[in-house]
């Protein structure tokens, strides 16, 4: 099996990450997300004012020897009545039928949080790859 290279890695996150517009961040109560997961597997937030934020921005660098990270922009979810409880992050792209989402990427929130009306919480999705 072949190994990548930092260049490599780093043009295939390029590549893949190219439209930020079509990647969304969300929340969902699950402690840990298997590998082989996919969305349905996830038991999203749910609550008035909830819904997955698209990502504006997604900035590929090298992270540290070996690693390329994606950085995205930071959102901000806004309750507007009490929500569901909040374990991780997640980020989904929307699957080639139409209604269906690919559970991309996820981690742990800072601390597990029940967000109530006029309550936010921001998340900025950090992804790493190792090549």
């Amino acid at each position: 099996m072949g190994q990548w290279t930092e260049e490599g890695l780093e043009n295939l996150f390029d590549t893949y990450f190219a439209t930020p517009g079509d990647y969304y961040v969300g929340l969902c109560s699950d402690s840990v997300i298997a590998k082989d997961a996919v969305f349905t597997d996830l038991t999203e937030v749910s609550g008035s004012g909830y819904a997955k934020i698209a990502l504006t921005t997604l900035t590929t660098s090298t992270y540290s020897t070996d690693d390329i990270k994606v950085t995205a922009n930071e959102v901000t979810f806004n309750a507007t009545g009490t929500w569901t409880e909040a374990v991780l992050w997640f980020v989904v792209t929307p699957g080639v039928t139409s209604g269906t989402w690919v559970l991309v990427a996820w981690d742990a929130l800072s601390a597990a949080v029940t967000l109530e009306n006029g309550e936010s919480q921001a998340v900025t999705a950090t992804l790493t790859g190792t090549s």
